[in-house]
């Protein structure tokens, strides 16, 4: 009962937060399309995606291999400096692109406080991966929510008094320090161990061990963000910032798929431990169910109501996209159901195969891509998009599904004997 208790506790709170978290950068499109226009907002649209791209470096492996450490050798003071470091590569890999890419002061100003706003949320993760690896997932979702209401509040009064971008995204970064110090460290050192040692070699495995699990993450956000990169080769900012207002419903589905899988990764990491690979097929089945059955919805929602309610909510008229639309909501129920498999990969530490996946993705969606949204503009982007993601699921649902099939024959072999 009491474990009952503490798995609703940490579920409601981590996917209210989650939840908050998520739809940031939908409550900060919607604010800059209405304070400052469509052309500013093109600029949010790509200089968020170049940042979320570079947190990629900065986060490194993520909290999901922090927590899903079977062999629990490598402690939490080490992850957290390792990603102190990574950090602060990520802060040098963002000085060299501003001066390459050449941006005027105005365009560099965001993107560079933009990405110190995704590295502090990218230090936030490893405190995160912390609190959940101690059954503390519902101190995260707490954070998240004080972390997004200051930060979205914030943004909206500075931008609204200044009519400034750059103040507001300094303003983020404001209020998430303030988020961490007064609320996350603290809880942070009630877990940690004062004087635990810190030994070199752990760091050094976590950029090992986890090499191919980084560059898988970066090779998807290329992926999730490539179609951007093609319209700004190609089209004008104002039609970037229409294909960030008609992306923005598709990203509910890979954050409904975190939503659920989230709280049943500590659970599918003890039933691997235990070789009960039966009810981890259960569970991804459950879970693929439940992604299905809300994307079917939200495609029916999206091309029925979506283009109204986006027009009412952004002040912009999308009435010719609305089968765009419906084709980017199909098409991010393939990589929602991804992340299913992604995360079991992960738990199998089936790092490689995963990256041959990711290449093949990337390689794919940079190809067509700037091929098709230079022939058809948004709706090539969509096409590519689809094309890929089929693509993308279903080579992770292949490994998968022989991976699972050694996984048994290893603990038939071992019954057997």
């Amino acid at each position: 009962m009491i474990k009952n208790k503490k798995f609703a506790k940490n579920f409601i709170w981590n996917t209210i937060g989650s939840t908050l978290a998520s739809f940031s950068s939908v409550f900060l499109l919607i604010i800059i399309t209405r304070i400052n226009g469509i052309e500013e907002a093109g600029i949010f649209t790509i200089t968020f995606a170049t940042a979320s791209i570079f947190y990629i470096v900065a986060i490194y492996s993520g909290r999901n291999c922090q927590i899903t450490d079977v062999e629990g050798k490598i402690k939490d003071k080490e992850y957290i400096i390792s990603r102190v470091i990574t950090c602060f590569i990520m802060a040098i890999i963002v000085f060299f692109y501003v001066l390459i890419k050449n941006y005027d002061t105005h365009k560099s100003a965001i993107l560079i406080f933009l990405c110190l706003w995704k590295g502090l949320e990218a230090f936030h993760d490893v405190l995160y991966g912390t609190l959940q690896k101690n059954g503390e997932l519902y101190k995260v979702g707490i954070s998240l929510i004080l972390r997004t209401i200051l930060g979205i509040g914030s943004f909206f009064l500075i931008d609204r008094i200044t009519n400034n971008l750059v103040y507001g995204a300094l303003a983020l970064c404001v209020t998430t320090i303030i988020t961490m110090l007064c609320y996350d460290l603290p809880q942070i050192r009630k877990i940690l161990i004062p004087k635990e040692q810190i030994e070199k070699k752990h760091i050094i495995q976590i950029y090992q061990k986890e090499f191919f699990l980084f560059a898988n993450t970066f090779l998807t956000m290329y992926v999730l963000n490539a179609t951007k990169y093609a319209i700004e080769a190609y089209l004008t900012e104002d039609i970037q910032a229409v294909f960030g207002i008609i992306l923005m419903p598709a990203s509910i589905l890979p954050l409904f798929a975190q939503f659920i899988v989230a709280p049943l990764i500590n659970q599918l990491t003890d039933l691997y431990k235990t070789r009960n690979t039966e009810q981890m097929k259960q569970l991804k089945r459950k879970s693929m169910y439940f992604i299905i059955g809300f994307g079917i919805i939200a495609i029916f929602l999206g091309y029925t109501i979506g283009i109204p309610v986006l027009n009412f909510v952004y002040n912009v008229d999308l009435t010719s996209y609305r089968l765009d639309l419906a084709i980017l909501l199909f098409a991010y129920i393939f990589y929602a159901m991804g992340y299913v498999e992604t995360i079991i990969l992960t738990i199998y530490r089936k790092m490689k195969e995963q990256f041959l996946v990711y290449v093949i993705t990337a390689i794919m969606i940079f190809g067509l891509s700037y091929y098709l949204v230079n022939k058809m503009g948004v709706r090539g982007a969509s096409i590519a998009c689809v094309i890929t993601m089929i693509t993308y699921n279903l080579l992770l649902a292949i490994i998968n599904h022989y991976q699972t099939k050694k996984q048994e024959r290893i603990q038939t072999d071992k019954v057997n004997v």
